[in-house]
């Protein structure tokens, strides 16, 4: 059968969307989202996105296409990490400032073990693994801010806002990530469909296997995030 790049792209597509719908923190923070349990997510969150530079460095350090390393560094690294305005960190501390936590709060944080389970899976597509896997795996974590997988930033930063009475501005985490994530669009996805033909060894199906493995990590993570939130509301209950 010949390889067909959109029908790969949907058929991923569809794995993120459900994993998405069915996260555990989405349905906390639809319905019962209180500053307690934001704050958890701040705390959390900041582990995520700084690991998340490591696995990407990862991916360039296996990588020898030039092309791909040059996005990589450029949309993943640089204006994430280097240039302090577009921060991704330095945005997320700021938004847990608003809600009460202290910089060191989120520098600190202790990571939930569902937390230490879904890096333990990052690490593992992207360290050493083919580029094309670890690739494809940290592509499924933008993809899911997708409008066609969920669109989970916009949909938070309108919810905080509305929710728990955060500025605009307080929630630059989540609209920045969300203007950057389509600016990122499914370019690497895009690379990984261009360069999966010409690699001997790697196949739709270790594609397909990484995504799912990526987002069923990214559920987990959710998830554990959600449990936590419900037991610091409950704690903050039985303290009041």
């Amino acid at each position: 059968m010949d390889f067909n790049p959109a029908e790969l792209q949907h058929r991923l597509n569809e794995i993120i969307k459900d994993n998405v719908a069915a996260s555990g923190w989405r349905k906390y923070s639809a319905s019962r989202l209180t500053r307690t349990g934001a704050a958890v997510y701040m705390k959390q969150h900041g582990i995520f996105t700084r690991n998340s530079r490591q696995a990407w460095a990862s991916v360039v350090g296996n990588c020898p296409v030039t092309e791909v390393r040059r996005f990589i560094v450029r949309e993943n690294l640089y204006e994430e990490e280097a240039v302090e305005a577009t921060s991704h960190f330095n945005m997320l501390v700021a938004c847990g400032e608003a809600l009460g936590l202290k910089a060191g709060d989120i520098v600190n944080a202790v990571p939930l073990p569902t937390t230490r389970v879904a890096l333990h899976i990052w690490e593992t597509l992207t360290k050493n693994r083919h580029w094309l896997i670890g690739c494809a795996a940290k592509a499924t974590l933008e993809q899911a801010n997708q409008p066609e997988c969920g669109a989970v930033s916009q949909t938070e930063g309108e919810r905080w806002m509305r929710m728990l009475g955060l500025t605009k501005e307080q929630v630059k985490f989540w609209i920045k990530h969300d203007e950057l994530d389509q600016i990122h669009g499914s370019g690497a996805f895009d690379l990984v469909m261009r360069y999966l033909p010409k690699q001997q060894g790697i196949l739709v199906d270790d594609i397909v296997t990484a995504v799912e493995d990526s987002i069923v990590a990214w559920k987990v993570f959710y998830d554990g995030i959600g449990e936590a939130a419900d037991a610091a509301d409950a704690a903050a209950k039985r303290a009041a």
